[in-house]
């Protein structure tokens, strides 16, 4: 049964853990560009990306520069790519399933528009300026916060490795499957589960195998280190 507009704005607001003043900013947030560009009138969420591209850049810039007053600048940088960095808005985007409640036209959408890395990494800009201008910056900064600062980040390229070191001195065998393909043959993405001794502990979403086990692995080696800081 589709939903009215209504649901559907309630039901996005439930999946962002956010309530907006004005619904219609919500709305922009997840218009995409295709269901504007053939007509003279509209507008997509391509202006409140730029926005909160700009809100995002500052807010983690100001995160790291207090939670880390000894690094120099391009220490700061290279972490600020583990927030800011399409990827990383990608697999934040999907974890909020984002392209599920986009708005595009057909041909968008039957090549892929809902898991293009690009429309949800791009969106997720975007609501972060709705949010902006809806409720200032103490509501896009608690918005940040919690769904983009609160977790550990550790560089996706260190994972595996860091994983398997963990996995050779506990004695223990790591398997990574593929449970789900979805996507055209150009724009695939992949589900895959880690098993840690036959034992499925975490799951990775990416554009292509090796991104979505070292997702897998930052998934499962991220509750691995808080266990371990805990005893």
């Amino acid at each position: 049964m589709k939903l009215t507009q209504s649901q559907h704005c309630r039901k996005v607001q439930a999946k962002l853990g956010i309530r907006f003043k004005k619904k219609s900013l919500l709305k922009l947030a997840f218009t995409h560009s295709s269901c504007v560009q053939h007509r003279r009138h509209g507008k997509s969420n391509e202006t409140l990306e730029f926005l909160g591209d700009a809100v995002l850049e500052l807010l983690v810039r100001e995160h790291l520069f207090k939670k880390y007053p000894k690094l120099r600048e391009g220490q700061l940088s290279e972490l600020k790519k583990n927030y800011t960095s399409e990827d990383a808005l990608y697999a934040i985007g999907k974890r909020l399933s984002i392209g599920n409640f986009l708005t595009m036209d057909k041909g968008e959408e039957l090549t892929g528009g809902r898991i293009r890395k690009s429309n949800i990494a791009g969106c997720l800009e975007a609501i972060i300026g709705a949010i902006y201008l809806d409720q200032g910056i103490t509501g896009a900064k608690r918005f940040v916060r919690n769904k983009i600062l609160k977790r550990r980040v550790i560089p996706a390229k260190d994972c595996k490795s860091l994983l398997n070191s963990w996995a050779m001195r506990n004695k223990v065998k790591l398997t990574y499957k593929i449970i789900e393909e979805e996507g055209p043959p150009h724009c695939k993405v992949f589900h895959i589960a880690l098993y840690v001794s036959k034992a499925r502990k975490s799951e990775g979403v990416g554009p292509s195998k090796k991104k979505a086990e070292q997702e897998a692995a930052c998934a499962f080696f991220e509750t691995v280190s808080k266990e371990s800081s805990e005893k």
